[in-house]
């Protein structure tokens, strides 16, 4: 009898999915817990130079990737698609600039997932000037959250590079 591989792509994904949502979950008991938006920023992008490069569509992935961040984004209380929004100036604007001017890989990397944080904080306090709500404050905890999603992107990503 064979084994159907579609069954245990379908099971990952669903353990994968599964974790991920109780490890955000866990992230509002544990506040020193990274919620991953850095790692995700970063995968992001590398989906995006996949598919330029291929020029095959990576939907599932994609949508995967942008579910979650909206997750993160309503669990953390930032506004709405204020990632997308800044991922589609950074990817259009900083990508391939960093991409030329860098050539060291984890370097790279440390610097999407540093400019996925920040540049989300940024987007959050200027539509928090634009509405007028309390701006969201840059903290210690942000810092923790680098390095661990720089560190964890490292691991994961630093083959994608380039």
């Amino acid at each position: 009898m064979r084994r159907d591989s579609l069954n245990l792509l379908s099971l990952k994904n669903i353990a994968l999915v599964s974790f991920l949502i109780l490890y955000q979950v866990a992230t509002s008991f544990f506040p020193l817990l990274s919620p991953l938006l850095g790692l995700f920023f970063t995968y992001g992008i590398l989906i995006k130079e996949r598919e330029v490069k291929s020029l095959k569509s990576l939907d599932l992935e994609k949508y995967f990737a942008i579910s979650y961040v909206i997750f993160i984004e309503l669990s953390k209380g930032f506004f709405l698609f204020s990632t997308i929004l800044f991922y589609i100036f950074y990817y259009s604007m900083v990508v391939e600039w960093i991409k030329s001017t860098f050539k060291c890989r984890p370097c790279i990397v440390i610097i999407f997932v540093s400019s996925g944080y920040i540049g989300v904080l940024a987007t959050n306090n200027l539509l928090a000037y634009i509405v007028n709500r309390p701006f969201f404050h840059f903290s210690f905890e942000y810092i923790v959250y680098i390095a661990i999603d720089s560190f964890l992107a490292i691991l994961l990503f630093k083959d994608r590079i380039l």
